[in-house]
């Protein structure tokens, strides 16, 4: 009987312990409470993260883009650049050539008593220029001109010869 009062009691008190070992109601729908906030804060950072990843594609696609741009532009620069190039060294051949018809054109000059733009001693001086000038340009035909200078068809070849050279190296 005493086993039959000892385990009663053990019951009793089991009863006891495991009505008392369950979580008090407030505090559960506190954490329940916590948990629903939780939950809906990390919706809503969900549809921040989505809307933020839209944003960085875009950007990304923009950047592409951009980047696409600033290429064709430095092309284009690099272009313009080489026309440029091109563009200074025909105007330097047009100055060398109409440099050229200025000297050739000294002792017309000096008998019209106008003053040129060159000055030379004598006809030797101005030749040995005209020379030295057709032989920097490196134009065979035109050092044949020079060479022929006495002829007075010549003096008018040469000059028109120049005059076209110029326009050429302008086009």
């Amino acid at each position: 009987m005493k086993k039959t009062i000892l385990t009663g009691m053990v019951l009793i008190l089991m009863l006891f312990l495991l009505s008392s070992c369950g979580v008090p109601q407030e505090d559960y729908d506190r954490v329940s409470s916590d948990l629903a906030a939780a939950q809906t804060e990390i919706q809503s950072l969900q549809g921040d993260l989505t809307a933020v990843r839209a944003d960085l594609t875009k950007a990304e696609g923009d950047l592409a883009a951009a980047q696409d741009d600033l290429t064709k532009a430095q092309a284009q620069i690099q272009s313009l650049q080489g026309d440029k190039e091109a563009t200074e060294e025909k105007r330097a051949e047009a100055l060398a050539y109409a440099e050229f018809v200025d000297i050739l054109m000294w002792p017309a000059l000096v008998a019209s008593e106008i003053t040129p733009r060159f000055a030379f001693e004598n006809a030797v001086e101005w030749l040995v220029e005209l020379k030295n000038r057709a032989s920097d340009l490196g134009d065979t035909k035109l050092s044949n001109y020079v060479k022929e200078l006495d002829e007075p068809a010549t003096f008018s070849a040469l000059s028109d010869y120049c005059l076209d050279r110029v326009e050429q190296a302008l086009k």
